[in-house]
């Protein structure tokens, strides 16, 4: 007996190492969250096959099938789904129909226009995934922007906030509110209901959304005044190029001296390749030549038409004669030159301008690229793609115009009324309203429903199947396996217990129920900035459900207390995908977050622990 009370203790200490260890490679990223979570969910395989923790069957009760079996859960089976049905809807253009309503009606009505499309896309993302209504709304708000005194600064960090609270007042609002609901199943309690936690949950959406559609923009604002005002037009903004100097360029000859040019202070030198050597800074001793091409990091005014003539630079593209000769028929004053996101699930994601042939895909060349407010110093053709960048583009009319049909980009400049309504939009969203039917009705299980929308939306031919496969968020996937194996060696080696009764309760001890409860969303509300919501949600709901079995109160409370702190993710921009999605075009910091996004965080915890005693009656 003493041998088995060992070997248990062994592993719950096993499983709270590899929850640290998890944790500290989620936050700094050494490995990316693909490789980390699958590099963990192995180590545990192989430490619990070799030490077996044996169940009163004497099997083992932590083995492969237990482990692994977080990639079948029928919660990222349905989450998964709706990130397909998401990116449907986007495709057939039903959404676009929405979103260019909201835009023609905030036309002269700055400040209520903007709160409108908040109040709207709040109310979409109440029922279907969070990121393919930020993916839609990004352009209309940045069209928006140009026409208002409203910068993007003010509006694109509100977008993403306010998504997210949306997300948090339904069933399938968000990935995390199934996981809490599934993980609530597998402890053997009731689910969550669809609605169950809809009043309280708009209580706290409307709290947040005052402050993100009325305060956080004054904020924002602020901080742009120091800032120039081209920042926010697009022109002053900074793009990563890659461009080559004209025999008749007036920089021939002059000295980047420490990476910036007398002639223009805005544009600062990275690199030089020279005769296939690369050049870096400080370029104390070097001319630039004709023939040289430049690794520069320059505003947007530089690298139109206009800008290249005037200094003599040529879009460098080994692969872009094709777009080049188009080109060259085209009256220079006609050319166009956009801006355009790469979405989560774009084909581009992990490839680069070589790799991907972008020239000769896309019949245009590629100017520039942005991350994330960031700067890359290398060559713009390595530059890995990731979601969330923001690429220049150069290119004829007709080609510019083929890129609105494309599901690979997402352009950011053009208006509501240029964006494409494309076939079986009507299709594509009465088969989404009947999904939404089915998951309220709870005629047949959420899953079941998800899928059957999925092969509808397949049939209808409103997404291609190859479309569908690679929508799919394979780091979601990852981040969901890793945190459900490691629930369940939290759950089975009594961990959840361990941290209930000694730990949380220890601290808790003596306090009433209400303060216990705000105490708990408060922990939980840390975690989900330094990993990830999804991981929170199902790490946290077990520890919650035994807190509230120690002390007689209803799991469901301590359940949807960690769906709602799970869901303030709005400090970090890798606590949620959507921040991610605006750092780029916004030009945020990763400070910007934890600075204005840490408020709001704050205020929905407040206004949590005010409203849920008297809610629940505690």
């Amino acid at each position: 007996m003493i041998l088995t009370d060992e070997i248990s203790l062994f592993h719950m200490w096993v499983t709270f190492a590899a929850i640290a260890i998890v944790i500290l490679l989620f936050i700094y990223e050494t490995l990316s969250i693909e490789i980390t979570s699958v590099l963990s969910i192995a180590a545990l395989v192989a430490i619990f096959h070799l030490f077996p923790l044996h169940g009163e069957d004497g099997q083992n009760l932590l083995d492969a099938h237990a482990l692994l079996s977080g990639f079948a859960n029928p919660a990222l089976i349905t989450v998964i789904s709706l990130i397909i049905v998401g990116r449907a809807l986007i495709q057939t253009g039903a959404l676009s129909q929405f979103a260019t309503f909201f835009s023609h009606i905030s036309r002269g009505r700055d400040l209520w226009g903007f709160a409108t499309i908040l109040i709207a896309v709040s109310i979409i993302a109440a029922f279907m995934n969070n990121t393919p209504v930020v993916v839609i709304f990004i352009p209309i708000l940045m069209s928006m922007a140009q026409q208002s005194k409203l910068n993007v600064r003010q509006m694109l960090m509100p977008l993403s906030f306010v998504s997210i609270l949306g997300g948090m007042t339904t069933l399938i609002g968000s990935s995390t509110n199934l996981l809490v609901s599934r993980s609530l199943s597998e402890l053997d309690l009731e689910p969550l209901r669809f609605f169950e936690f809809t009043s309280i949950g708009a209580i706290l959406a409307i709290v947040g959304l005052i402050y993100a559609v009325f305060i956080l923009p004054k904020f924002l604002s602020k901080q742009g005044d120091a800032l120039d005002d081209e920042d926010f037009n697009g022109s002053g903004r900074q793009f990563i190029a890659h461009l080559k100097l004209d025999d008749s360029s007036p920089l021939v000859g002059k000295k980047p001296i420490y990476g910036f040019l007398k002639e223009r202070p805005d544009v600062t030198v990275l690199m030089i390749w020279r005769e296939a050597k690369a050049i870096l800074p400080p370029f104390s001793e070097i001319s630039l030549k004709a023939g040289d091409t430049m690794v520069i990091g320059a505003p947007r005014d530089v690298l139109t038409d206009a800008g290249m003539q005037k200094y003599g630079l040529l879009p460098e593209d080994e692969e872009g004669k094709l777009a080049r000769y188009e080109l060259n028929y085209v009256e220079a004053g006609h050319r166009e030159v956009v801006e355009a996101m790469i979405p989560p699930g774009s084909p581009l994601i992990n490839g680069t301008l070589r790799r991907s042939h972008f020239a000769t895909r896309y019949r245009c060349l590629a100017l520039g690229i942005q991350r994330r407010a960031h700067m890359i110093r290398t060559k713009m053709t390595d530059i890995t793609f990731q979601a969330g960048d923001v690429l220049l583009l150069y290119g004829a009319p007709n080609r510019i115009n083929e890129l609105s049909d494309s599901e690979d980009l997402a352009l950011l400049q053009h208006s509501g009324e240029e964006m494409p309504v494309m076939k079986h939009a009507r299709r594509s969203l009465l088969i989404f309203l009947g999904f939404v039917g089915l998951a309220i009705s709870e005629l047949v299980p959420i899953v079941v429903a998800a899928l059957l929308a999925v092969c509808l939306m397949i049939l209808v031919k409103a997404i291609r199947l190859r479309t569908a496969i690679r929508s799919i968020d394979f780091k979601l996937i990852s981040i969901v396996a890793v945190s459900l194996a490691l629930g369940t060696s939290l759950e089975l080696s009594g961990g959840a217990v361990y941290i209930a009764e000694n730990v949380l309760m220890h601290h808790l001890s003596g306090m009433d129920a209400a303060v216990m409860l705000s105490a708990f969303f408060f922990i939980v509300m840390i975690f989900t900035n330094l990993i990830s919501n999804n991981a929170c949600a199902v790490l946290f709901t077990p520890i919650g459900v035994h807190l509230a079995l120690a002390t007689g109160i209803d799991p469901h409370i301590f359940a949807i207390a960690t769906l709602f702190a799970a869901n303030c993710s709005f400090c970090s921009p890798i606590g949620y995908q959507t921040n991610l999605l605006v750092m780029g075009p916004g030009r945020y910091r990763f400070s910007d977050f934890l600075k204005f996004g840490t408020p709001l965080a704050l205020i929905i915890w407040v206004a949590f622990s005010f409203i849920a005693p008297i809610y629940y009656g505690l």
